[in-house]
C-alpha cells in the first residue's frame, strides 16, 4: 500500500540497487546495462577503471537484477531515467558524470541527459538500438520492421520465451544479451514496448550538446548502424561513431575498448556548471519543455 502511495500516486521515483560503487576521485562514471540484463555485464569493465582516479557506479535498472520490480509502471525511458536520477541524488552526485549505456541502457542514458543536462559531462553509448526517426530508406525500414516483428512475437509468447530449453536460452543470451525469467518478464515486456519500440531517443539526443560517443558492434544483429550526419543532421559535430567487431554483448574485448573511451573522457576538462537547486531545475525543465515542443514541430515538418 505504501509503495503505491509513495511511488505511483505521489510520483516519487524508485531507488535502484547499486551493484558497484568503487574507486574515488573528482570524476564519476555511471554504467547502465541493457534490457533483460543486470549490472553484472560490466564485470570486465569496472576493474579496468580502478587506477584512473574516478568513482564508478553501476546500477541494476528498474525491474531487473536486484532493483525493485513493481507491476504498475510503464517502464518507459522516463520511468527508467527518473529512477537513475533519484539513485544518483541518493549517492550525493553533484558534478557532471560520464554516463555509459549498453543496449537499452543507451536509451535511458540519453533520456537522463535530456532531463538533467547539467548532470552529464559525456555520453558513451554502446550498441544503441535506435529504430524511431531513422532516415526513410528501404534499408532502415526493412530491418526495423523485421526487428519489431520479432519483438512483438516475443512479447506475445511468454510461454515459449520462458520454457525454452536452457541451452537455447544461453544461445539467445549470447547473441542478444536477453536473460529472461518469470520475475523479470513483466518489466522486460513493458521496457521492450515502451522504451525500445516506442522510443524518444532521437529527439532526446538532438537536444544535447555534450560530447557523445556511439559505438557499434559489426556483428550485432539487433542494432542498425548509421552515420551521425544521416541520423542526427549535419550539425551533430559533437557525436562520434566507432565500430568494433562484436556481438550484442559487453565482452572482455568490448570492455577494453569502452575503458579507453572512458579514460579519454576523464582527461577532458570538466563542465563548469553548478549543481541545480530546486528553482533552477524547475526553470530548466520549463525551458526544455518549450524547446522540445519547437523541436518536435520541426521534426514533424521534416518527416512530411
Amino acid at each position: 500500500m505504501f509503495d503505491q502511495l509513495w511511488h505511483k500516486w505521489l510520483k516519487q521515483p524508485y531507488k535502484l540497487r547499486c551493484i558497484d560503487d568503487s574507486g574515488s576521485g573528482k570524476e564519476t562514471v555511471v554504467l547502465l546495462h541493457g534490457i533483460g540484463s543486470s549490472a553484472q555485464v560490466w564485470r570486465h569493465l569496472v576493474p579496468q577503471l580502478a587506477e584512473h582516479n574516478c568513482r564508478v557506479l553501476s546500477f541494476d535498472l528498474l525491474g531487473f537484477g536486484k532493483s525493485p520490480k513493481p507491476e504498475w509502471p510503464n517502464y518507459s525511458a522516463d520511468d527508467h531515467a527518473k529512477a537513475v536520477i533519484a539513485s544518483l541524488r541518493a549517492k550525493k552526485i553533484q558534478k557532471p558524470i560520464i554516463l555509459v549505456g549498453h543496449s537499452m541502457g543507451c536509451l535511458v542514458a540519453a533520456h537522463v541527459a535530456k532531463l538533467e543536462p547539467r548532470l552529464v559531462k559525456q555520453l558513451i553509448l554502446y550498441e544503441m538500438p535506435l529504430y524511431v526517426g531513422l532516415p526513410d530508406t528501404k534499408r532502415y525500414n526493412k530491418r526495423r520492421d523485421l526487428y519489431f516483428l520479432v519483438y512483438n512475437h516475443i512479447m506475445e509468447s511468454p510461454d515459449l520465451a520462458l520454457t525454452t530449453k536452457q541451452s537455447v536460452r544461453r544461445l539467445i543470451a549470447k547473441f542478444s544479451g536477453f536473460e529472461i525469467s518469470e520475475e523479470t518478464w513483466r518489466p522486460f515486456v513493458k521496457s521492450l514496448r515502451n522504451t525500445i519500440i516506442s522510443q524518444t531517443t532521437l529527439n532526446d539526443i538532438k537536444q544535447l550538446t555534450v560530447p557523445i560517443d556511439i559505438i557499434y558492434g559489426s556483428l550485432d544483429m539487433l542494432v542498425i548502424r548509421g552515420t551521425p550526419k544521416k541520423i542526427f543532421g549535419h550539425e551533430a559535430t559533437h557525436i562520434q561513431t566507432h565500430t568494433i567487431t562484436e556481438l550484442h554483448s559487453v565482452s572482455p574485448k568490448a570492455s577494453t575498448f569502452l575503458a579507453k573511451r572512458i579514460i579519454q573522457a576523464l582527461s577532458r576538462a570538466p563542465v563548469s556548471t553548478p549543481a541545480l537547486g530546486r528553482k533552477s531545475r524547475l526553470r530548466a525543465a520549463k525551458k526544455r519543455t518549450t524547446q522540445s515542443r519547437h523541436s518536435e514541430s520541426g521534426d514533424q515538418s521534416q518527416l512530411q
